[in-house]
């Protein structure tokens, strides 16, 4: 599993494109890499583009068991906003179920993460 990282320009967002198969040492990976780079400064908008990601090898429970992890460690992500761009249908149902986790919004789609993201910025929601 591979990943880049780009601390977009014209918005208070970050890309996070991942590539390859899916492993939860990967996933680990991002974050951490994200959390470690100079860039990054809590409050962002997290923009995930996993459309890309090979998601087979992860069993269901794999799944939920790391995203409600990373949601958990809001606290060192800050209180930004995520939008995760994903086909696999797991990911709709990895909703978090603690009123402290950031909120975040599943796409099918780059430009409707995007747009919502964008409109968070503009509505403050």
């Amino acid at each position: 599993m591979r990943h880049t990282i780009r601390f977009e320009t014209d918005s208070d967002a970050v890309l996070i494109t991942t590539f390859g198969v899916v492993s939860l040492a990967g996933l680990d990976a991002v974050v951490a890499d994200l959390l470690d780079d100079d860039g990054y400064r809590p409050g962002l908008r997290l923009l995930f583009a996993h459309s890309l990601l090979d998601w087979s090898g992860l069993e269901a429970q794999d799944l939920l068991r790391r995203v409600n992890g990373a949601l958990k460690q809001a606290d060192l992500i800050g209180p930004s906003r995520i939008a995760v761009v994903s086909a696999d249908p797991r990911m709709e149902a990895a909703r978090s179920m603690r009123a402290d986790d950031p909120t975040w919004e599943v796409f099918a789609d780059l430009d409707d993460a995007r747009s919502w993201l964008a409109d968070v910025e503009a509505h403050g929601r």
